[in-house]
């Protein structure tokens, strides 16, 4: 099945084919944008405290950030007085778990402030809620570009990235000079590994991982992300080390570059290709002494027998 006869299989079987979903739009996006920036950006903080680095400032914009990403969940909830609920299914939810964790996160990011050398375990709050987000979106087994495999070290990878972004970022603004250059090296290891998953991904949501529908929403955004949002930043970076007098800016558009693509990656998985599974049939049905016909999948990529 080709993209071209798309709208048309959706005409002939209306009901069936995949659609977009509408129960998570950018304020669901949001909660995974502030929530793995800011986790980036506190993993990066705490991880440095342990060879010198400090900045409560950082600090709490990564706190901020991860707040920011929680509120904009409690704007999207139908009934924010029963939001309280959400703590009743530990057992099962990895929503439940990802606000059990920043009941964590929070205090001792709040302890941190007045006593700096708590800042060394903050990482391991930070990276639990990262991982809980990674979770909260394979869990959703309707959504083929959410379930896939990949979603982990894609969201994982990014969230590093991102964090690595803000820290280089605001430098100039909370720092007395430049981020130390490991963090350049961090954001340079986590784009790789982000632009490597996503190969990957995007190779398996086209071959038949995805519907037709959500492959083009990928193929159509894989470029601009590739280019933008991964091969900029390593460029600004190199930049930097050739050109020490524009060092700081460079350094800051690697930054704020490789920031807005791990922004741009979400909403593109969370609002644009964000297509259901559809409906589909083994087989068509035998009508009286009939053999039974074959079966179909549309709004899928039709996958020629061997």
């Amino acid at each position: 099945m080709s993209e071209q006869d798309e709208p048309e299989v959706g005409m002939r079987h209306l009901g069936l084919a995949p659609w977009l979903q509408t129960a998570w739009d950018l304020r669901a996006a949001g909660n995974f944008i502030g929530g793995g920036s800011g986790t980036g950006l506190l993993i990066l903080v705490s991880l440095g405290a342990f060879r010198g680095f400090t900045s409560p400032i950082l600090l709490v914009v990564g706190l901020g950030l991860v707040g920011l990403g929680l509120f904009s969940v409690f704007l999207e909830i139908g009934r924010p007085l029963r939001s309280i609920n959400v703590l009743r299914g530990g057992k099962r939810s990895w929503m439940t778990r990802e606000a059990m964790v920043a009941g964590v996160l929070f205090p001792l990011g709040a302890a941190a402030l007045v006593f700096p050398d708590l800042v060394k375990l903050i990482w391991i709050p930070a990276l639990a809620y990262l991982y809980c987000q990674c979770r909260i979106m394979e869990a959703a087994k309707g959504i083929p570009t959410w379930r896939s495999p990949l979603i982990m070290p894609l969201i994982l990878s990014t969230g590093i990235a991102e964090g690595a972004g803000i820290l280089l970022l605001l430098a100039p603004l909370v720092l007395d000079g430049a981020a130390p250059d490991w963090v350049a090296g961090t954001l340079i290891g986590a784009v790789a590994a982000r632009l490597f998953v996503w190969m990957f991904y995007r190779r398996r949501m086209v071959a038949g991982g995805a519907p037709v529908q959500a492959a083009a929403v990928l193929v159509a955004f894989s470029a601009p992300f590739t280019l933008g949002g991964n091969v900029m930043p390593v460029m600004l970076l190199m930049a930097a080390g050739i050109m020490p007098d524009l060092a700081l800016a460079a350094l800051a558009a690697a930054g704020l570059t490789a920031m807005l693509g791990g922004w741009a990656l979400k909403i593109t998985i969370v609002t644009k290709a964000a297509h259901n599974q559809g409906f589909a049939i083994a087989h068509s049905p035998a009508r009286g002494s009939g053999e039974s016909g074959p079966g179909f999948k549309p709004g899928w990529r039709e996958i020629p027998p061997k």
